[in-house]
Order: structure tokens, then sequence, then C-alpha cells
């Protein structure tokens, strides 16, 4: 008989809320270790799980006690890859400071930097999905995240000026965040790129600018893209 049912389901379920924290505690010491070996690892390589535990501090069966098998330990990691982006470019992401120009070159420059300084990381999200959709590999699922926060931001400062377009927002964004990415990626993976890095964010940031240029002209809006974000949302408030 298994000790699940000589024990009151109670019994088990605090028992397992007790041991939950350090579960919790290992599956995080086990991913982390996984994606630091992954950052050190050749292209094209793939890190043994052996080589994960010995790197956790711990046995091979435990990793598989947390984990039901490879599969779901690389969803793990990809998600926790994918959040680190995220909060990279989210930071950037800041519409309290600087110009339309300077938040999109400021953002450009967070994918560029984040996929120059974690080559191996960018590319095993796209070995696979991650624990957000496990229809589409994780990089898809990313962009789509991205775009989604940014949307949300664009309609709520389109909100505050009156329009309200969210067709509009939702192609937009993810179109640029798309675009961005792929860029980026093809220029990152060019043994001889024809632009500098810098030249490369401005001229990114220059097609972003022209896509938003776009939409908010057909809207009535004419924007700066010199002038402080906050400062044009004052403005358009005010002429509301």
């Amino acid at each position: 008989m298994s000790s699940t049912a000589s024990h009151p389901a109670g019994a088990v379920s605090g028992r397992q809320a007790r041991w939950q924290p350090h579960n919790d505690s290992r599956r995080e010491r086990i991913v982390l270790a996984a994606v630091e070996l992954i950052e050190q690892a050749p292209v094209g390589v793939e890190v043994p799980i052996i080589q994960v535990a010995e790197h956790a501090g711990l046995a091979k069966s435990v990793v598989y006690r947390q984990f039901a098998g490879r599969d779901e330990l690389d969803r793990r990691i990809r998600t926790e890859i994918a959040d680190r982006f995220v909060a990279d470019i989210e930071d950037a992401l800041d519409i309290a400071e600087g110009s339309i120009h300077e938040i999109l070159v400021r953002t450009i420059g967070g994918v560029v930097t984040w996929i120059q300084d974690h080559p191996r990381l960018h590319e095993f999200l796209r070995t696979g999905p991650s624990e957000a959709d496990p229809d589409i590999d994780a990089m898809s699922a990313l962009i789509t995240t991205l775009a989604a926060s940014t949307r949300a931001l664009v309609t709520g400062l389109a909100g505050v000026v009156g329009v309200t377009d969210e067709a509009s927002a939702d192609t937009m964004t993810f179109a640029i965040v798309s675009m961005t990415e792929a860029t980026v990626t093809r220029w990152a993976n060019d043994p001889e790129p024809a632009l500098t890095r810098d030249q490369l964010i401005e001229e990114v940031a220059s097609y972003a600018w022209h896509v938003v240029d776009g939409v908010a002209r057909r809207h009535g809006l004419n924007l700066d893209p010199d002038q402080q974000l906050t400062e044009i949302i004052t403005q358009l408030i005010a002429g509301n």
C-alpha cells in the first residue's frame, strides 16, 4: 500500500505544504544552474542533466524528482530566460523619462545588449516552448508578451488623450517588437555586419518611429519625436 493511502488526506496535504518551500528552492537551484551552464556551453551543444545536477550541488535523482523529464525542465529554463529578457526590456521602456526617440533608442538598445550579451540563452529560447504556451517556441511567446505589455502602455496613453483604437495599437506594437527582434538577431548572427551597434540601434529606432508616426497621423495626432513624451501627453490632454 502506498504511503498516501495509509494517511488521511489532510495529513498528506499538510506534509506536501511543509515540503513545498524546500522543493521550490531546489527547483530554482536546478534552473539557475542550467541557465549558467547553457550560457557557457558552445553553440549547439546540449547540457546534460547530470552536469546540471552537479552544478546545482544535487544528485541526478533529485532533478528527476523535481521535474518529470528533460522537456519539463527545458520549458522551465526557457521561462526563466524569457522572464529575464522581459524584465530588462521593460526597465528600458520607461515613458516617464525621455522623448519618443530617446525611449525607442533606449529600448532597442536594451534588446541589442541582451541579445549580444546572452547569445546562447537567446538561441535556447528558439529550441522549444516555455511554460507560457506549449504550442509555440519560447521566442515567439516572448515576442507576444512584450508586444502585449507595450500595447497596454500605448492604449493607456492613447486613452488618456481621447484616442481608442486597440486593433491599431495591437498591430503596431506587434509589428515593432517582432521587427526589432528579427532585425537585431540577424545583425547579431552576422560575422561581418554592415552596421555598427549604434548605427543599428538608430536605424531600427527610425523604423519604429515611422510606424508610430504613421498610426498617430491617422488619428489626427502630430507628434514630435524629440519632445519629452510627458510634455506631449500634457499638451494633448490640454488640447482635449
